[in-house]
């Protein structure tokens, strides 16, 4: 009778054939799968959860790692999280990569159709805003109302600012002809410098020191006008002084000159908005 009862209380040994012989049965295999894919969902929960406590690139390592891994439920989810998060540091490269992923991975996903959202922004960023549109045009046909609702958001975006970009190139182009017209017309009086240039560069050079106590962007601006404005005075005024007639043309001609080339500097510091903002409310 101690015999049997230290038995009941006793597990009993599994050989390790026996053991092998339960992990082959299909049950086990599957049972097991579903849990390592369960632990899996839970370590990219937490991951998200706690992106804030670490620095990004080894959240996206570590998610990186879980989907390479394997399957769990949110593994689409989990790819478009990195492209996109991707996107926002800046990486647009590694952005690209992880969409294309997705898309090999998870083509009937909803995430699949929520990257082209981000496939159109990587392409804004870089002003490439014919790509942007057709981008934005895929994700209109989204089966998602929310994706479809945010592609024409973007679309209203994005062809505004290549309504803008294309007024940079006209303005850009109209003011290197003008330039050139001048240039023809007044290279040999090209040295000494014209009077207006005298008078003017004092001027300009105050206004490139005083443009380093301001922003980077309107810096940039600025410095873009004060070399410009220096090389159109020099042109302009060895043309006044090659040719006088036509002194209403001429100074006409270097307005729109002048006009061209502060929307360019402007564009190309993306201060477009800015300017048109404080114009509808007013400064500060």
């Amino acid at each position: 009778m101690i015999l049997a009862l230290f038995l009941t209380l006793v597990p009993a040994q599994v050989s390790p054939h026996d053991a092998v012989a339960a992990a082959s049965r299909p049950g086990a295999a599957v049972s097991t799968q579903d849990g390592a894919a369960a632990s899996r969902q839970e370590r990219f929960v937490e991951l998200l959860r706690t992106y804030p406590d670490r620095p990004p690139a080894q959240t996206f390592r570590e998610v990186a790692a879980l989907v390479d891994e394997g399957p769990f439920e949110e593994h689409d989810r989990a790819e478009y999280w990195i492209g996109n998060a991707r996107l926002v540091s800046g990486d647009r490269a590694g952005a690209r990569a992880w969409f294309a992923r997705l898309w090999r991975d998870h083509p009937d996903s909803v995430w699949t159709e929520r990257s082209w959202l981000g496939m159109g922004d990587a392409a804004a960023f870089e002003r490439d805003y014919g790509a942007a549109l057709q981008w934005y045009g895929h994700a209109a046909r989204s089966r998602d109302a929310a994706v479809r609702e945010l592609s024409q958001i973007d679309v209203k975006q994005a062809r505004v600012l290549q309504r803008r970009q294309r007024l940079a190139w006209l303005g850009g182009a109209l003011s290197l002809l003008i330039a050139v017209v001048f240039f023809v017309q007044g290279f040999r009086r090209l040295w000494p410098l014209p009077a207006e240039t005298r008078i003017v560069l004092p001027v300009l050079a105050v206004l490139a020191v005083l443009s380093t106590r301001i922003d980077p962007a309107p810096r940039t601006a600025v410095l873009t006008l004060v070399l410009g404005g220096a090389a159109l005075s020099v042109l302009s005024g060895a043309r006044l002084a090659a040719a006088r007639r036509n002194r209403f043309l001429h100074a006409c001609l270097g307005l729109v000159c002048l006009a061209g080339l502060g929307f360019v500097a402007v564009y190309r510091a993306d201060l477009v908005g800015m300017l048109l903002e404080t114009f509808r409310t007013g400064p500060e």
